[in-house]
């Protein structure tokens, strides 16, 4: 099954950088980086229980999700991937998105300059 498998430095990477462009687009990079660093010595502990509470919950999101999903808690038990977040999200915020993909967030706003994304379309002002 897919726990057998290897975490390869690649898919390493590309979880931590998917993290925190997300959590980059959002708005959350600040608030991510200090939840982050204070519960850091319990990331073991909170992995293997995400593992056991959300696991059984991800095959209802199709089988690419539920590999993902396993990679993810898998990833984040380590403390040093941990720091590699919050150093990634550290440099996002400080330089932002690199200039091509700012561009395109940019063309891609003006388009839809009223919808608002993320968590925040459900706020009603």
């Amino acid at each position: 099954m897919f726990w057998d498998e290897e975490i390869t430095p690649e898919d390493t990477n590309e979880i931590i950088e998917w993290t925190a462009r997300e959590l980059y687009k959002y708005g959350l990079e600040t608030a991510a980086i200090l939840f982050i660093e204070s519960y850091k010595p319990l990331s073991r502990v909170g992995s293997s229980m995400g593992q056991v509470f959300f696991t059984p919950l991800l095959p209802f999101l199709g089988d690419n999700a539920m590999i993902k999903g396993d990679k993810f808690f898998r990833i984040f038990q380590e403390k040093e991937n941990v720091d590699r977040l919050i150093d990634r999200l550290e440099e996002i915020s400080i330089k932002g998105l690199e200039p091509k993909e700012k561009n395109q967030n940019i063309e891609s706003s003006s388009e839809k300059v009223s919808v608002k994304k993320g968590w925040r379309k459900y706020l009603p002002f």
